[in-house]
């Protein structure tokens, strides 16, 4: 392979060193859904004006013939740093800049290329690779390194090729390149010592500001019961330094956690959260809550029962550093007593926030202050109420006024109350007989039912557009008198050709669920499931990675909850849990999929149950040794979840479904993957006869066997990507649960 490399890369470089010519600008076509990372489109107002800047600088060197400024500034319109993200634009730039021998300009016209899945493209990636390692970038040694690692065809790559010119780089002093050596030498594979020195190599690398090895550093440091160490500290300073938004968060969140005083006063933490902030806005809302507390507190003491509640919600959020339940059930159950009906139920969860602690009078006020927000008009609080009601917990069981609530609702427009009174009529000999209402019209005639089809294909299409606008990207840029257009869509790896299944069939899996609002839209309920997952032990989840984000921002906010017991998530069924933590493998690489796993801790004594739950139990982790557990070709597995069942145009399900496949050998698997060294057999290869698959929704749900010993339910795979729900035929990829068993057990705090 590398003879049939040189040969073609000495081609090439002579075409990547001619300009090209005027009739010969015409740019790739890329495609609106691929591995190009979109920008992101809620950025602080402090981020855009740095880009801005940055971009504004390199555009006014380009023009000067600056062939460095093209190339920092068809980087910018790669990223959509400062300016439109348009990859046409950014190719034009970036070839002009590598023809003239700027080592940057090809190394991210190298990134670019790498990004289309066409052979030709890649080669001409690599290639740009080669060019700029060669005119001195170490960060294009890198990338070189691991396309020739990957594989640039459908032969396998060359990983000591790889190795080889990835040690080169890192003693010229390439950042990249020695991180990438120190992950590989983290692992349980190499002796302590070895090991120790990679954790050396990598502090030395953050400290000096790479970002990504603070990350790498801070996954393996972190506790997740203790507050962070000294040493974890230092790495979040690092790391904050560097322009890791997270990492300002958190170490803010520990110097806030230190300080004494008023929150306000705590200079030291508002400012690593205003860093945070400006890094990333949906942390903005921890130093502003933190800020607006005194004139709040001050306007509640004169007597304001608004600026009281308005207190009481800044201590009712979990997700803000002023969070206190005793603190918030207070203020919010006397704003409630004193009229201010939007807060009641707030106060009631509160008040039951631990319901150990409580007392019967506790339990009691809480039932009025929920029964307070229903008569108030609140439907959504009428249907909790009843159904906890009809349930006796926590409150007395009181059959008659629970379902007189839920008629209530029923009769006021709730039509998911009225669907799940239809249900519990069927079963329940005290429930209402509910009267026919507006749902059941009149019957239409053949006219009437084709205007109606067209109704709601319209309805449909509009529901498409709004959520291609928020998914999408678009641009259009004009360029050397040319307009270039662009859209990039951010679409989430979510079965086809599967089954449906019964209720409680797969009591192990775990769903995702995203808030009602996500910025300015409003979600319906099959827009709310984010990914899949299987509960593995109390208070864990084991899921994908690339779950972990949404739109960008992380999703351990208070609105995003693990549900459990769920047949059709768009009732209201199971149980919902907060979310804790979410902690994703620190090996993980967005790019590739490579080890694309994560847990997530929920609280299991914050549960909320629905009306009706379906059987919950944990699902065995593999236990076997990697070189243990054998994989055979043709095996059977099984993956289950409610993701898409068209690759085109469709939505989460409204029923849990599963889907049989096949296992693919390691080879052919390998070949898909083209993963090599460290991230060797780190993945399982699957598909159906009949191309059945995964797809979106579908992400983070176990892969299952059940040929173990005594016929157990195994999880064995985390459903990680796949190229267009399997319609190109390509299997599956599913994260391979015995490459990280240790570091799960690490997380989980416990033995196998």
């Amino acid at each position: 392979m590398m003879r049939k490399l040189a040969a073609f890369a000495a081609a090439v470089v002579v075409a990547l060193a001619t300009p090209l010519a005027a009739q010969d600008r015409v740019p790739r076509t890329y495609p609106e859904n691929g591995v190009a990372e979109r920008a992101d489109p809620e950025k602080s107002a402090q981020l855009r004006a740095r880009e801005q800047a940055a971009a504004d600088a390199a555009q006014a060197a380009c023009d000067t013939g600056d062939q460095a400024g093209c190339g920092l500034l068809g980087e910018a319109f790669m990223r959509g740093a400062g300016r439109p993200q348009n990859r046409p634009v950014a190719e034009l730039l970036l070839r002009d800049a590598c023809n003239a021998a700027d080592a940057n300009g090809c190394r991210w016209l190298g990134e670019l290329f790498w990004t289309l899945p066409e052979r030709a493209a890649r080669e001409e990636g690599l290639i740009a690779f080669q060019r700029g390692c060669r005119l001195g970038s170490l960060d294009a040694c890198e990338s070189e390194a691991e396309a020739i690692e990957t594989g640039a065809w459908d032969e396998p790559g060359d990983y000591a090729a790889a190795d080889a010119l990835r040690r080169a780089a890192c003693e010229k002093g390439g950042t990249a390149s020695c991180r990438t050596i120190a992950m590989a030498q983290l692992s349980d594979d190499h002796p302590q010592t070895e090991s120790e020195r990679a954790r050396a190599t990598l502090e030395r690398l953050c400290s000096g500001g790479d970002m990504a090895s603070c990350q790498i550093l801070a996954s393996a440091a972190a506790d997740f019961r203790q507050p962070p160490s000294p040493y974890l500290r230092g790495i979040l300073d690092s790391g904050c330094r560097a322009g890791d938004a997270a990492h300002c968060r958190d170490l803010g969140a520990a110097v806030f956690a230190d300080g004494s005083g008023p929150p306000e006063g705590r200079s030291a933490a508002l400012e690593l959260l205003d860093r945070a902030c400006m890094l990333a806005s949906f942390h903005c809302n921890l130093a502003a809550a933190i800020r607006a507390r005194p004139a709040l507190s001050e306007s509640c003491a004169a007597g304001s029962q608004t600026d009281c509640a308005a207190l009481g919600e800044l201590y009712a959020d979990g997700n803000s550093l002023l969070s206190s339940p005793a603190e918030a059930a207070k203020l919010l159950g006397n704003s409630c007593e004193a009229g201010i009906t939007r807060v009641c139920a707030t106060a009631a969860q509160n008040l039951l926030y631990d319901l150990e602690a409580k007392s019967a009078d506790d339990i009691a006020r809480a039932q009025r202050r929920y029964m307070t927000a229903c008569e108030a008009g609140d439907d959504m609080e009428c249907d909790v109420l009843g159904r906890r009601l009809l349930q006796g917990d926590p409150f007395p069981q009181d059959r008659a006024l629970g379902f007189a609530l839920l008629e209530g609702a029923c009769q006021r427009g709730s039509i998911l109350t009225c669907e799940e009174l239809e249900y519990i009529a069927g079963e329940s000999a005290d429930a209402p007989l509910l009267i026919a209402d507006r749902r059941f019209s009149e019957p239409l005639n053949p006219e009437e039912e084709e205007q109606q089809r067209r109704q709601l294909a319209a309805a449909s299409a509009d529901d498409a557009a709004a959520d291609r606008l928020r998914n999408c990207t678009s641009t259009a840029v004009v360029h050397a008198g040319v307009l270039y257009e662009d859209t990039i869509c951010e679409l989430r790896p979510r079965a086809i050709g599967g089954y449906r299944m019964l209720p409680g069939q797969a009591p192990w899996q775990a769903l995702l669920w995203r808030p009602e609002r996500l910025g300015r839209q409003n979600l319906t309920p099959g827009q709310r499931v984010l990914c899949g997952g299987a509960l593995v032990r109390e208070g864990w989840v084991l899921t994908a990675a690339h779950c972990l984000t949404d739109q960008k921002a992380p999703i351990n906010g208070k609105d995003y909850r693990i549900r459990l017991g769920v047949f059709n998530p768009q009732a209201d069924e199971g149980v919902s849990f907060p979310i804790l933590r979410a902690i994703a493998h620190p090996a993980y690489d967005p790019r590739s999929y490579a080890f694309d796993i994560a847990l997530i801790q929920y609280d299991p004594r914050a549960g909320t149950r629905g009306t009706a739950t379906n059987a919950i139990a944990r699902i065995r982790i593999d236990d076997l040794a990697l070189d243990d557990r054998k994989i055979v070709a043709g095996s059977r597995v099984y993956s289950y979840g409610w993701g898409w069942t068209e690759a085109e145009s469709s939505s989460s399900t409204d029923h849990l479904r599963g889907v049989r496949l096949l296992l693919t050998d390691k080879e052919t698997c390998t070949r898909i993957t083209r993963y090599r060294g460290e991230k060797l057999d780190a993945a399982l290869c699957a598909g159906g006869p009949n191309r059945e698959q995964v797809c979106y929704g579908d992400s983070g749900g176990p892969l299952i066997i059940y040929s173990d010993p005594g016929s157990l339910p195994t999880v064995i795979g985390v459903v990680s990507a796949g190229r267009k729900c399997g319609s190109t035929g390509e299997q599956s990829r599913f994260t391979r649960v015995a490459k990280v068993r240790s570091w799960i057990d690490q997380v989980m705090g416990s033995g196998r």
